[in-house]
């Protein structure tokens, strides 16, 4: 397949032929992984009566592109070309620390000390 400049950065990271250099039926896919994190460009073209009669350029995810990959050349490969995420683990929330008491804050008299000193005042 013809390489093309469209002034974007693409690495190449697969290859499928299906078919005959000729053959009406045959097609190419490229896969390329793009700057963009997590996203790759599956490129395909081919011959009159096959799937690709026209060009077409497919946007991928990386899920989309491991499941294409594992279907063309098995799953062990594929996750060596495109390892897989390490799912994300919550941590759970931390507890609030308690509120700690001001210094030099004089303690408060309770209710019941207040009365008691009334009281002894008659």
């Amino acid at each position: 397949m013809e390489q093309k400049d469209f002034g974007v950065k693409l690495e190449s990271i697969a290859h499928n032929s299906v078919g005959y250099f000729g053959d009406p039926e045959g097609y190419e896919e490229l896969l390329y992984k793009t700057k963009s994190p997590r996203s790759y460009l599956l490129v395909g073209k081919g011959g009159y009566a096959s799937r690709y009669s026209d060009v077409e350029i497919i946007e991928l995810t990386q899920r989309q592109a491991q499941d294409y990959l594992i279907e063309i050349i098995g799953e062990e490969e594929a996750y060596k070309l495109i390892p897989q995420e390490k799912p994300v683990v919550k941590k759970p929330a931390a507890k609030p620390a308690p509120k700690a008491s001001k210094p030099n804050a004089a303690p408060k008299a309770s209710k019941s000390a207040t009365k008691t000193t009334k009281k002894n005042k008659k």
